[in-house]
């Protein structure tokens, strides 16, 4: 009895305390901006994280996916609404109407919410049915806010929309 014990405390010890100290350690000594959850600051104040999506409500933003838990960082879920449940129907219509997206057919992640609420990045189809939205609120050219959705996407598919509106907000008005 006291040798299973030993054990328990032992592997409670070592699994519990010594293997996350160390892989705290290694992380902040090695990819420290990842370790502190890749904070973004601006004018040394937190602005968000890369890494955790961000409401962003206002008409002159990129706005993220829907999310079933309003990207409370507190709680994950994703509504678990089928595409034959009419409930989704009417949520996407609503969406589409805040939101005043562009285009008759909606990308997918504009349509349904993530799986954790929390994904910080919109397909490209998602961020160019946006450009008019936010070219009218900005006063700014359709041409100019695709160039900034283009540079921040590089050669991927998606954009971080965190790293768009500070691009965005960074532009010459």
């Amino acid at each position: 009895m006291k040798q299973a014990i030993r054990v328990t405390v032992f592997v409670t010890a070592l699994c519990g305390i010594v293997f996350p100290a160390l892989l705290t350690l290694f992380g902040q000594l090695l990819v420290p901006d990842k370790a502190a959850g890749s904070l973004v600051q601006e004018n040394g104040k937190f602005i968000g994280s890369e890494l955790i999506a961000q409401p962003f409500t206002s008409k002159q933003y990129f706005h993220g996916r829907p999310s079933a838990v309003d990207q409370l960082a507190g709680s994950s879920a994703g509504d678990n609404l089928a595409a034959s449940n009419p409930e989704l129907g009417k949520k996407m219509a609503e969406f589409a109407k805040q939101n005043q997206v562009d285009g008759a057919s909606l990308p997918d992640d504009a349509r349904v919410t993530s799986g954790s609420g929390f994904d910080p990045h919109i397909s490209l189809d998602y961020a160019r049915a946006q450009v008019k939205r936010i070219a009218t609120e900005r006063n700014l050219s359709r041409d100019a806010v695709q160039r900034l959705i283009d540079q921040e996407a590089g050669n991927n598919q998606y954009v971080n929309v965190l790293m768009l509106n500070l691009k965005l907000d960074r532009s010459p008005s």
